[in-house]
């Protein structure tokens, strides 16, 4: 990232007044990774995932720009706000919640047995969810999760059809669907991804094909952020399920997504400057370097401004007071906004309760996050 970008962002926010730490998205880029989505139409559905992007006016913003099926949700509390909150949103579970969360959800929301596709992952889970049907007296919409090469859990594609047959002769069970997640691709050495690649897509496809009417008007769900531009329609997905990419934190800084841009960042205010920092016990040592200490800490993420910084391997991380370390010369001033790079969005974007949105050089809004 451009070191004059950071450094702009940086006294944007301070003139904002941040005083403690909080999510930031850069409109101007979110826009961009929208528009670099919609550029490889591949004719398949999209379904946002959530967690990824933590914060309903966040994605009714996405969902200005990009059409999509639903949303990929994966928590009881971020499922009971966003039913509330959005009365025809159509939801896939994430990963297989316990029966009891859905339970919880029905009981809240009834009219959320129309609107969910509960994730099924073994027969034991399947039992659960049906015995829940059977004492509501009310059909549940239940998807299937694959194994499709991951090996995280979920069905192996020889035992797709057995249990497609106990939903769809069940009284009080829909068959939904199915979702394979494939994010093992993209990570493996080159030399490995082509063989595993193939794999994925025959596992996915055998699976598809064990479903009744090989999958006709079922949501058909593979994908992830490095992943989802390799499909197309005419497969046998779908849809496909993204978030992560469209604000880029570094675990997903890859070969795939060199076209996307960094919109999220955490920032900071600096609390101290301590230029030529002695070591504790080692006082008598002269030491060249500046140590600052940023409010809070132990952040998922990496300090990406001031530049040169690193956090501290002497004091080591602190959710208080956190340490960074870097060159004796840097002009770094207490009150300065520090900024980091989110290893993740999920769990980092909510964590702080609300995210402030900056377009041209400005904070334009402050937006409330859905919770975990």
């Amino acid at each position: 990232m451009r070191g004059a970008y950071l450094q702009s962002l940086s006294e944007t926010l301070r003139a904002h007044g941040v005083d403690k730490p909080v999510a930031v998205v850069d409109l101007d880029r979110l826009d961009a990774n929208c528009a670099r989505v919609l550029e490889g139409d591949s004719g398949l559905d999209r379904r946002l995932v959530a967690k990824s992007l933590p914060c309903r006016p966040l994605l009714d913003y996405i969902r200005k720009t990009i059409p999509t099926s639903g949303l990929m949700t994966f928590s009881e509390p971020m499922l009971l706000s966003l039913l509330e909150a959005e009365p025809e949103t159509d939801h896939l579970i994430g990963k297989p919640l316990p029966v009891s969360s859905a339970a919880h959800v029905l009981a809240k929301h009834p009219n959320a047995a129309a609107r969910v596709q509960w994730l099924i992952d073994t027969p034991g889970h399947l039992r659960d969810y049906l015995k829940l049907a059977e004492e509501r007296q009310s059909p549940l919409r239940l998807s299937l999760e694959l194994d499709i090469g991951l090996h995280r859990g979920g069905l192996h594609p020889d035992h797709v059809a057995d249990i497609a047959r106990a939903i769809t002769s069940h009284p009080y069970a829909r068959l939904s669907g199915v979702m394979g997640y494939e994010a093992h691709l993209a990570k493996l050495p080159g030399i490995l991804r082509p063989k595993a690649a193939r794999s994925s897509a025959e596992a996915f496809q055998r699976a598809v094909a064990a479903l009744p009417g090989a999958g006709a008007g079922l949501c058909l769900n593979t994908g992830g952020s490095l992943t989802f531009q390799s499909y197309l329609a005419g497969g046998a997905a779908s849809e496909v399920a993204f978030g992560s990419v469209l604000v880029k934190p570094s675990d997903f800084d890859h070969a795939a997504t060199r076209n996307f841009q960094p919109a999220a960042f955490i920032a900071t205010p600096i609390l101290k400057t301590m230029p030529g920092n002695a070591l504790p016990g080692l006082e008598f040592l002269p030491r060249p370097k500046t140590d600052i200490a940023v409010f809070g800490g132990n952040f998922l993420a990496k300090p990406v401004l001031p530049k040169g910084f690193r956090y501290s391997t002497v004091f080591g991380r602190s959710s208080n007071q956190e340490v960074w370390t870097g060159p004796r010369a840097s002009n770094v001033k207490p009150g300065n906004i520090a900024l980091l790079w989110p290893s993740q969005s999920e769990a980092v974007l909510n964590q702080f309760g609300h995210m402030l949105t900056v377009r041209g050089g400005q904070v334009i809004d402050e937006w409330s996050c859905l919770p975990s």
